[in-house]
């Protein structure tokens, strides 16, 4: 609906609306000082010691956030601060998308139920994520689409800067993320869809914006093309399918999937999002707004959803990039109702949001038993990572393992490495030698610890397994220390330290600069 057919409707409560924004900012900032890094978070501080053109997991903007950073104010909570600020600037396309589709009432609604999101309010897998300035930069290039194709102003000095504003959006959004490739595939889907909006196809501005986005996209291109294209690879091969399957177990894992959307986007908050999303699905103008939105939408929905058919798992935060311009329609959906609704709708919204955000922030903090009793059998605790261990060279454990010193820190599992580096520090090398290392394979040259003793860190459970296969490249491996990780004194983790005496030899990595070596 247009702005003009919303003038005569009561105002959002823009005050309100605002201090509630401001609110959910200040939680999540408390958030950032009073939680511990995850899984994530660490292992990307510690990968983002060593500056790249690009890396393994992703493309490297948030790593080289991160690096900046902690290169002038070191590696603390606080090195969480620029994603902090890029979630709150978000608002800003949000909003100016928002209004360029639907008016200024629907803007307002469409920031309200955007911070209300679980997903967006507490961050579960933390602040150090390539999604947070993804979402950033792909509301930016989305915007400035809809101002392109949507307004009445089409003066050749404004397109022109509205296309150059595109391109440098979507190149950042790759530079963020490979999702951010959805939005250009559903701007293309929507133009040629849209015979009124089919003429912006043959402007070569467009095409200027395209050169730009992939001109500031090519160090991750630059990396790709000098590492065998892994990255793209790797992300591509989570995707590919592997074979279909319409049996119980992926229908279970497709619905239960989906729950854990609702439980991400909070039902509150998911159920006037999905009520706008079907109402836009049943009356889309042919070369509407709500078209515009929902080509934005259903690439990257459709692929999540139907994922498990395929035999692929899928991660929650994976639907955000779709879920991302659903807001927008939730927001004019919002706008129409009344304003006594509102009220209700409003008040409850905003006391659960609250609620929510406390009781994550108790439960990564504290811990909560009953937390797993909720989720689906065989789910994953959410916040299993979200507290920060202790250095462990501080620890008996440590001191077990005898003198010297080791001169390196060897995990079996990246997640590991990630959490021990950043519970380390930066002056003990930490390595993640298995089938599965991800961007250690490329920050880890064993060679120059031969003949060195190395802290061999492993998983209690998996001791004797682990140790084993890592025993062909020590002379010995003594016996080993326990020692436990958890919140507020509790054994969440039980591991066993042990000191590998002498390196013989160079680790093989599955793939990476190192992976050449003879394997004998």
């Amino acid at each position: 609906m247009s702005s003009g057919a919303q003038a005569g409707r009561r105002p959002a409560p823009a005050g309100l609306i605002l201090a509630f924004v401001a609110a959910c900012a200040i939680l999540r900032g408390l958030a950032m000082i009073a939680t511990g890094f995850k899984g994530d978070e660490a292992y990307t501080l510690v990968i983002s010691r060593m500056l790249a053109l690009s890396y393994f997991d992703h493309p490297p903007l948030h790593q080289w956030l991160v690096h900046g950073f902690v290169a002038q104010f070191g590696e603390s909570r606080w090195v969480r601060a620029p994603f902090w600020a890029i979630v709150l600037a978000t608002n800003i396309p949000m909003f100016g998308l928002t209004r360029c589709l639907f008016g200024r009432n629907a803007a307002y609604w469409a920031l309200f139920a955007f911070n209300a999101a679980t997903y967006i309010l507490v961050l579960p897998d933390g602040f150090i994520v390539p999604d947070i300035p993804l979402q950033l930069f792909a509301l930016s290039a989305a915007w400035a689409m809809a101002e392109i194709v949507f307004a009445r102003d089409d003066g050749a000095g404004r397109t022109m800067a509205l296309w150059l504003a595109v391109g440098v959006a979507l190149g950042l959004a790759g530079l963020s993320k490979y999702a951010a490739a959805f939005v250009p595939v559903g701007f293309l889907g929507f133009l040629l869809g849209s015979p009124r909006h089919r003429r912006w196809l043959w402007d070569p501005r467009a095409y200027v914006a395209a050169l730009v986005a992939l001109a500031i996209f090519s160090p991750a291109i630059v990396w790709n093309h000098q590492n065998g294209w892994l990255s793209f690879a790797f992300q591509t091969s989570r995707a590919a399918p592997q074979r279909f399957s319409f049996d119980g177990t992926a229908l279970e894992r497709l619905l239960r999937d989906l729950g854990t959307q609702i439980a991400m986007l909070s039902p509150w908050v998911g159920a006037p999002m999905a009520l706008a999303l079907a109402q836009a699905v049943r009356n889309p103008q042919a070369d509407g707004a709500e078209r515009f939105l929902l080509w934005l939408i259903a690439p990257p929905l459709a692929l999540f959803v139907l994922m498990p058919l395929f035999g692929h798992g899928v991660l929650p935060h994976w639907f955000a990039s779709a879920w991302l311009f659903a807001f927008p329609l939730a927001g004019e959906w919002l706008s129409e109702k009344s304003a006594n609704w509102l009220r209700i709708w409003g008040r409850w919204t905003a006391a659960l949001t609250a609620a929510t955000a406390i009781a994550v922030m108790l439960a990564m903090n504290l811990g909560i038993s009953w937390l797993m009793a909720l989720l689906p059998p065989g789910a994953r605790d959410p916040v299993e990572f979200a507290y920060d261990w202790p250095d462990l060279s501080h620890t008996s454990a440590w001191a077990e393992l005898g003198a010297p010193p080791p001169a390196f820190v060897v995990a079996d599992n990246w997640r590991y490495g990630g959490k021990l580096g950043q519970a380390l520090g930066p002056n003990i090398p930490v390595c993640a030698l298995s089938f599965d290392p991800r961007e250690f394979a490329f920050t880890c040259d064993t060679a120059k610890w031969i003949g060195k003793d190395a802290a061999i860190v492993v998983l209690k459970r998996d001791a004797d397994v682990r140790l084993k296969a890592l025993a062909p490249y020590f002379r010995q491996i003594d016996q080993g220390h326990e020692f436990t990780v958890g919140r507020v004194g509790r054994a969440e983790l039980t591991f066993v330290a042990a000191r590998g005496r002498a390196l013989t030899r160079p680790y093989a990595f599955p793939y990476g600069p190192y992976s050449d070596r003879a394997s004998n």
